[in-house]
Formats: C-alpha cells, sequence, structure tokens
C-alpha cells in the first residue's frame, strides 16, 4: 500500500531536519581553515605564554643574584646560607635563559591533517553531548512527571517535520571568524613565507574540486542521471592520485567546505549521500560545464565535393 501525502510529506521532512542536525553535530559547520587557524592560534598563544613565564622567573633569579652580590660586596663576604641562595638563583637565571633560547621565535611546524579531524571531533563530541540533553530532558519527563510529556514531544516533532516537507536545508560552512582572521593573519602569512611545505589553506584545493565535480556532473546529466554519489566522486578523485587523506566519510564534509551542496540523492535506485545536479547549477550559478575533451565539435565544415565529382557528366 502506498503511504499517503501525509506520511510521504512527514518523512522526507524528517530526513531533511536528520541530515540537518548530522552537518551540525559532526561539527561540519567549521570549516578547515577555521581549525586550522585555531590550531595556530593556540601554537602561537601557549609559545607567547612559556616565553613570559620564563623571562619572569630568569629576571626574579637575577634580582636575587644581584642583591645578594651586592651584600657580599658590602659585608665582605656571605654566611654559607647566603651563598648558597646565591648559587641556586644563578642557577636558575642560566635555566631559565637556556630555556628562552630553546623557544627562540615562534614557527609553525607542518601541521598534521589528523590534528584538524581531531579538532573536529572535540567539537562533534559537544554538540552531540548538548543533543541529548533535552532528549534526555523529555525521558526524563516522561518517567518522573507525565506521558504526556512523551506524546506533546512526538507531536511537535510530528509537526515539525511535517512543516519542513520536501524542502532540504542549505548545509552550510560557517565564515571564519573576523578576529580569528585578525589574531592569525600575520602567523599564516609568515609560515607560507617560511615554509613553502606547509599546507596552508590558499583556495586552490577548493576551485580544484569545485572544477572536478562540474565536469562530472555534466557528464551524468549526459547520461541521464540526475547527480553522482560522493563515493564515485571521491574514487574518480583518488584513481588521480588526489585527496587521497580523505575517507568515503569524511568527503561529503570536504566537498560542503568547498561549496558543493550535498544531499541523499538516487543514483540507479542506490540511495546515498551525493551531489544533484540541480543544487550544484545553483550553487555555481550556471550549468555546469563538460571537460574540453567531451565538447561536440561544431566547427566542422561540410565535405566538398570531389574533383571527379565536380566534373558532372564530362
Amino acid at each position: 500500500m502506498k503511504p499517503g501525502p501525509l506520511i510521504t510529506r512527514t518523512t522526507a521532512g524528517a530526513g531533511n531536519i536528520a541530515v540537518l542536525i548530522a552537518h551540525w553535530a559532526g561539527g561540519h559547520t567549521v570549516s578547515e581553515e577555521e581549525l586550522l587557524r585555531r590550531i595556530i592560534k593556540a601554537r602561537a598563544e601557549a609559545h607567547a605564554q612559556a616565553v613570559e613565564e620564563h623571562q619572569l622567573e630568569a629576571r626574579r633569579a637575577h634580582k636575587k643574584a644581584t642583591k645578594l652580590r651586592r651584600v657580599a660586596a658590602e659585608d665582605g663576604g656571605l654566611v654559607p646560607a647566603a651563598q648558597s641562595d646565591l648559587t641556586r638563583a644563578e642557577h636558575e637565571a642560566r635555566r631559565h635563559e637556556a630555556a628562552l633560547e630553546a623557544l627562540g621565535d615562534f614557527e609553525i611546524a607542518d601541521i598534521d591533517p589528523g590534528q584538524v579531524g581531531h579538532r573536529r571531533k572535540r567539537i562533534a563530541a559537544v554538540r552531540c553531548t548538548l543533543l541529548a540533553f533535552p532528549v534526555g530532558g523529555v525521558a526524563v519527563g516522561s518517567w518522573l512527571l507525565d506521558g504526556v510529556v512523551l506524546l506533546l514531544s512526538v507531536l511537535g516533532t510530528v509537526t515539525v517535520c511535517w512543516a519542513r516537507g520536501n524542502t532540504p536545508f542549505e548545509l552550510s560552512v560557517r565564515p571564519v571568524p573576523a578576529e580569528l582572521l585578525a589574531d592569525t593573519a600575520r602567523l599564516v602569512v609568515e609560515a607560507a613565507e617560511a615554509e613553502p611545505g606547509l599546507t596552508v589553506d590558499t583556495g586552490e584545493w577548493k576551485k580544484q574540486l569545485r572544477d572536478y565535480v562540474e565536469q562530472a556532473l555534466a557528464v551524468a546529466k549526459l547520461e541521464g542521471q540526475k547527480g553522482v554519489h560522493a563515493l564515485e566522486l571521491l574514487h574518480g578523485l583518488q584513481e588521480q592520485g588526489r585527496f587521497l587523506g580523505l575517507t568515503t566519510a569524511s568527503f561529503p564534509a570536504k566537498l560542503r567546505d568547498a561549496g558543493i551542496p550535498t544531499k541523499v540523492i538516487s543514483v540507479g535506485g542506490d540511495k546515498q549521500i551525493g551531489v544533484q545536479y540541480a543544487e550544484l547549477e545553483t550553487a555555481l550559478g550556471h550549468m555546469p560545464r563538460l571537460p574540453a575533451h567531451l565538447v561536440p565539435d561544431l566547427t566542422a565544415h561540410p565535405t566538398l565535393p570531389s574533383p571527379e565529382s565536380a566534373g558532372g557528366f564530362g
């Protein structure tokens, strides 16, 4: 029996809301650029704090040693206890100076992509915990107060799902906060100049990814398909030796970071996360373009008649 329009609309709304919640709870609203900058900022702040602490302790030790030397000069020497304090103060001063020399100027070492992923997982853990509170509140309220709490919660959820219907959410990535850009602008620029091998998000990978997906969707349209699964896109990229560090689980977030909308689509009866042709066209602002080698050649001239045929019946 085919489900009615009410059930179909509610089910579609529930799916759209579930995708939105998963996108938010998984930390995918935060771009890799922001995570990279936060890691850099945290390292810079930790380095500055360590330098400040060692400088403070070195000044204290020097001040104490200078005072004891002055006392020794005035009194013609120090008692054994004061002499031990002087030796300890000089040792502490040398130790903190050596630490400052070892710290040197702040430099950005290579940032492992795993660190970016780890920070995203920490964000996801916090957000999932926040999502657990309302669910736990409903469960506790239903148990301690009345089953009406559960009934009202279910009715409210169903109403929200029905209201959303078949309209999917736009899964976006929040812009990098202005204060974070200001705090890390100098550091990122210096890192790029000092270490050419350092992976700094210049945005070039986004253009490459958008170009690849655009061409893949244009080819799929020619073949009568309305979209391409993310798994197929990733396999195609990795066959070319690109984006090898990504997995099928992390690739959809990478697509969204590049401004490519994703959703659950059906291709050949198989439903998976992928990119739909119509939504990509909207995101790009133009129809996806074919790769050059597949564009039909419309410049070919008609075949000219041969000399024999041109001679007619002569």
